[in-house]
């Protein structure tokens, strides 16, 4: 048989299973035995041999009979082999640990708001692991968990990604807000019905769909023309700030802006909130653990986001 040269990164690119069958090569002295501990017959073995050294392109046995020794290419990949397997059952190992530990870092995407509540109360849970970490980004873009932009995420609604798995916790309660200034100007309404006689910020069509409390005010404005659109959460808050109009805003976020003042107490709209997280992080203990910790806090703590008063809460799980 003529053997030709490869490259190192030919070499690396061998098949695990024909690197199995040189240990079983190794340590079963023979053919016959290592075809018993690979549970295949010999000929098996000395294809996967053959194949083996037709991509290295050199001999690595020395074959005598039923007997054989190793060349020197032999020893060298029989070594490579060993590190290989060893690689792999590290890394198993390391698997199976950090899927039963439930310290480390765990990241979770949520809104701004809800991550200025969470962070300040999150040591006051009463179930959370010693060494359980969290980490937030606050950001009102929809991170993909798929990729592990994020291990567990906080969204309004519930996903359709069929990949993808929900708890709902919360309802996030929706009012009108306005700036004082505007109020005391234009004179504050005391009935839903005399919304069409103000100035109204709307969110734009698209932004819609997320929540119900975006498309409330659009709803419900009658033959009101004094509209503003925006496309965002953010600009229609700061609309608002600015004495622009009436907004329709989660609680969570205009409450943390001294310049609003809800319009009127009931609020317009309740919407469902959830923490989501990719199935392939099922079963794993820190996140498992952190579920549990952030939905203690989160149900502990519910009028902050519903803007009703604080009464005794139960987490709901589907």
């Amino acid at each position: 048989m003529r053997f030709t040269k490869t490259s190192p990164q030919e070499a690396a690119d061998s098949d695990w299973n024909d690197l199995k069958v040189l240990l079983a090569l190794s340590r079963g002295g023979s053919v016959a035995g290592a075809a018993r501990a690979l549970r295949v017959d010999q000929s098996t073995v000395s294809r996967r041999l053959a194949a083996l050294e037709e991509s290295l392109g050199c001999s690595l046995l020395i074959r005598g009979g039923r007997e054989f020794s190793w060349t020197a290419e032999g020893r060298t990949m029989i070594a490579a082999a060993e590190a290989a397997e060893a690689a792999v059952l590290a890394g198993t190992r390391q698997l199976r640990t950090s899927r039963l530990d439930s310290t480390g870092v765990v990241r979770v995407s949520t809104t701004p708001g809800i991550a200025a509540v969470l962070m300040p109360i999150l040591p006051q849970a009463r179930c959370k692991p010693a060494g359980l970490e969290f980490d937030f980004s606050g950001t009102l873009e929809r991170v993909d968990l798929a990729k592990g932009e994020a291990d567990i995420a906080v969204r309004a609604g519930v996903p359709t990604e069929p990949d993808l798995i929900a708890r709902k916790v919360m309802q996030t309660g929706w009012f009108l807000f306005a700036s004082e200034a505007y109020l005391r100007d234009a004179g504050r309404p005391t009935t839903f019905d005399e919304l069409p006689r103000h100035r109204l910020v709307l969110m734009a069509s698209a932004m819609h769909h997320i929540a119900k409390g975006l498309r409330w005010l659009e709803d419900h404005r009658d033959n009101a023309t004094a509209v503003t659109r925006v496309d965002n959460i953010q600009a229609a808050m700061q609309m608002a700030v600015l004495g622009r109009g009436i907004v329709v805003l989660p609680f969570i976020l205009a409450r943390a802006e001294p310049a609003l003042v809800r319009v009127l107490p009931e609020p317009v709209a309740m919407s469902d909130a959830y923490l989501v997280y990719h199935e392939s992080l099922r079963g794993v203990a820190r996140i498992q653990a952190a579920i549990e910790v952030l939905s203690e806090v989160i149900a502990a703590h519910a009028h902050e986001w519903t803007g009703l008063p604080a009464r005794p809460s139960s987490v709901v799980r589907p």
